[in-house]
């Protein structure tokens, strides 16, 4: 077994969304320059070499400035590595689901997916990711053919409503979400104080909510360890990216 949890590529330029905590302002611009359109992505030959010599079974898209599905060459990458790596390795997406349903035959290709939506209205929306436009969970869940996880960052927006979301997100199907502090948010969680935990999950708490599995996740106290390939070509080997050595 690895001792590396999952390998993540992170792309960067434009973003379909303005999320005022994303992570990507925490990375130095050298990271986060447009690499939508650049296939393969840069240094792409150490990242495979690295993912098979730790065992890594693993592969994640996602982004540090952008979403993973405004890339150019999502599909063809998806078939490079699947040719490259060992069958046995698994490829998730971890994107707003802005493109989810433009891109349906895309995101059915991953072997599932996590989709970061931090509120199903639209007015908390707009205050967290800059667009009214919430992506149709419903719609979405219909179409894929592949699990699908929510990621939820919590803050003091939408912290009143977690209850409601949680709620609407087990009616519609889904079976695990994720409520995330943001990076450096260290106040402790005031959710589910009365409740204890079934189990943990690298460090961080996981609760059943009325047959919903909700994981209350902490950048800080996560005990996760992964390699990043960067846009410019940077291999980094911190679960906290704002910490990779550059």
């Amino acid at each position: 077994m690895s001792s590396v949890d999952f390998a993540n590529i992170l792309f960067s330029g434009p973003c379909n969304r303005a999320c005022p905590f994303c992570i990507g302002r925490e990375m130095p611009d050298h990271v986060n320059g447009d690499s939508l359109d650049v296939f393969p992505p840069r240094n792409l030959e150490a990242f495979i070499e690295e993912v098979r010599r730790l065992r890594i079974r693993q592969v994640v898209f996602t982004g540090t400035t952008s979403d993973p599905q405004l890339y150019r060459h999502e599909a063809s990458l998806l078939h490079l590595l699947r040719s490259r790596l060992p069958a046995d390795v698994s490829y998730s997406v971890h994107t707003n689901g802005a493109l989810a349903l433009r891109k349906i035959d895309v995101f059915n290709l991953y072997d599932k997916a996590c989709l970061s939506i931090p509120s199903l209205e639209p007015g908390t929306y707009e205050k967290m990711t800059g667009s009214r436009q919430v992506p149709d969970l419903r719609a979405i869940l219909n179409a894929s053919r592949i699990p699908v996880k929510i990621s939820c960052v919590v803050t003091d927006d939408n912290e009143p409503e977690i209850g409601s979301f949680l709620a609407r997100c087990r009616s519609l199907g889904v079976r695990r979400v994720v409520l995330r502090r943001i990076y450096g948010d260290r106040r402790p969680w005031r959710l589910f104080t009365e409740t204890p935990a079934r189990r943990t999950w690298r460090g961080n708490p996981v609760y059943d909510v009325d047959g919903l599995e909700v994981t209350l996740w902490s950048f800080e106290e996560a005990e996760s360890r992964s390699i990043n390939l960067f846009s410019d070509g940077t291999l980094g080997r911190s679960y906290l990216l704002a910490q990779t050595r550059w």
